[in-house]
């Protein structure tokens, strides 16, 4: 009964051992016909087969007949230039395949991030100007994906620094909507304008990468949004300060609301950015500091902890309350008119763009004003005195 049984489980296993071995050489022939495909050359079978054979030879005897037919394609695949499990598919891949999806292999070289690539291909004599199917051109996928490597390599070799894409803006209006100084630096020494303005009206491929309200908004309704705009209301130290290094203007605005770069980044509550936007230089710089407290009706400015002066102040009054917060002064206008309540406010300093400053007033020591922190006369000239554009002001409970 023992060797009955013993007889169906070795049929077995040879059964086993032949499917095995079986969708080993059909995996391994799905190389060679996929580069017969490609190449257009005859499929390497036999090499393939063997290499995978060779790991079961008890289970797969090789004839004769098969050993040189392998020996002979061995030697057609050498002839062709390529040896199945021998060449690199990635160098076989960048050197010689022409286009793949109706594409420019330039246009993946640059999805792949692979700046060594790019330079191969354009020193062969790639386009770097040659548009995708979808209107679109290799420069503007650089920029979009954030690789300035790419960008340098394209541009050097002859990519068009102004050329639109398929979302309809200019490479530099792209770039100012991500991080990326050096592909700004890079656009700009290429001959773009620093002071680039989106076209209108946006696209929705554009507006899907837009993430800041306050510049969505301005696109969408607004004209003549410049890199810097796009810069300030992101946040976007580095690039706005490499625009401006390149010639930006900060007086470039809007054509319809006529806003302007520190109007978007006083939106936002950027200090920093927009000191930087008014010319000073934070980091270098003595400190000054105003303090208004609204529990105790008073301000001092002090500047790198040594106190200069203090004074009794009057800020708004209930239903017109001073809102507390952290302030850069952005304007500074030695005579003023209110142009909400048409009365004069000497020695006005405006903050973050708004309607609310300091200026000298009737000063009663506790809230009398409609927002604005009202000081005595001869210390509203005195703090005018002291304090620049670009300097903080902090108003606290």
């Amino acid at each position: 009964m023992a060797k009955n049984l013993k007889k169906p489980q070795q049929s077995s296993r040879t059964v086993k051992a032949i499917f095995q071995g079986c969708v080993m050489a059909v995996e391994a022939l799905t190389v060679p016909f996929l580069f017969s495909a490609l190449y257009g050359t005859e499929v390497p079978a036999l090499t393939t087969a063997v290499a995978c054979v060779a790991e079961a030879p008890e289970a797969f005897p090789e004839p004769a007949s098969t050993q040189k037919n392998a020996i002979s394609q061995s030697t057609d695949s050498e002839a062709r230039g390529w040896a199945a499990f021998q060449v690199d598919v990635r160098e076989k891949f960048r050197t010689e395949l022409p286009e793949i999806g109706g594409l420019p292999l330039l246009h993946y070289a640059v999805l792949m991030d692979d700046d060594e690539w790019v330079n191969d291909l354009l020193a062969r004599g790639a386009d770097a100007n040659e548009p995708t199917p979808g209107g679109d051109t290799i420069l503007c996928t650089a920029v979009r994906i954030g690789s300035a490597k790419c960008v340098r390599a394209l541009l050097h070799g002859g990519a068009e620094a102004t050329q639109i894409g398929y979302e309809k803006q200019p490479p530099l209006a792209l770039a100012s909507l991500r991080r990326g100084a050096d592909i700004y630096r890079a656009l700009i020494a290429a001959g773009a304008d620093p002071n680039t303005r989106f076209n209108a009206p946006p696209t929705k491929a554009l507006m899907k990468r837009v993430t800041i309200r306050d510049l969505k908004n301005s696109l969408e309704d607004d004209r003549g949004v410049t890199a810097l705009i796009a810069c300030a209301s992101r946040g976007d130290v580095e690039g706005a300060s490499e625009l401006l290094r390149s010639g930006a203007s900060t007086s470039k605005g809007t054509r319809r609301y006529h806003r302007y770069p520190i109007n978007f980044a006083a939106e936002q509550g950027y200090l920093f950015l927009m000191r930087i936007l008014l010319g000073r230089q934070p980091e270098s710089e003595p400190e000054v500091l105003v303090t208004i407290d609204l529990s105790k009706q008073r301000a001092w400015v002090i500047q790198d902890g040594v106190l200069l002066d203090t004074c009794a102040v009057s800020t708004g009054r209930a239903g017109y309350s001073t809102p507390a917060g952290r302030y850069v002064i952005t304007d500074k206008h030695r005579t003023w008119t209110s142009t909400l309540y048409h009365c004069s406010m000497p020695f006005f300093m405006r903050l973050n763009c708004s309607a609310i400053g300091l200026h000298s007033g009737y000063v009663t020591g506790r809230p009398a004003s409609h927002g604005c922190i009202r000081l005595p006369h001869e210390k509203a000239q005195k703090f005018f005195e002291i304090c620049r554009i670009g300097d903080e002001v902090q108003i606290v409970h």
